[in-house]
């Protein structure tokens, strides 16, 4: 298997952070209230796409129903010996997994993904430990 090899894939939704000295516009706060406040709330925006297990990585890759090169998908990736927590949470309708790196948590929402994160942690390299 290469390191491109794709073990397991989930649909997601990231959390990109908003950048540290962005302010909501006014005119979004009087024209979108509504979402207005859950960009306060969330701290982000939501993405949806994919999250793929990968022999040595993890890899996301937003899903885009219009391919422009003027703005390609979302991509990154998080080398497996970097993880040092990954964590489920429930939520009524969806989960909420938070992947630690370095001290910095990623945020995902999915469902029904308890078989997937089974086999990231088993894919982890200190996963016998």
């Amino acid at each position: 298997m290469t390191s491109e090899t794709v073990i397991a894939s989930h649909p997601v939704a990231w959390l990109r952070p908003l950048p540290a000295d962005y302010r909501t516009p006014l005119w979004r706060w009087i024209l979108l209230p509504a979402s207005a406040l859950l960009l306060k709330r969330n701290g982000g925006v939501w993405l949806n796409g994919e999250l793929r297990l990968m022999v040595d990585h993890l890899l996301y890759v937003e899903s885009k129903l219009i391919k422009s090169p003027k703005s390609p998908p979302a991509t990154w990736r998080i080398e497996l010996d970097e993880i040092a927590d990954i964590t489920l949470k429930k939520g009524m309708a969806s989960e909420t997994l938070e992947i630690e790196v370095f001290g910095k948590s990623v945020k995902l929402m999915t469902v029904r993904s308890e078989g997937f994160v089974e086999q990231i942690r088993a894919a982890l390299p200190n996963a016998g430990s």
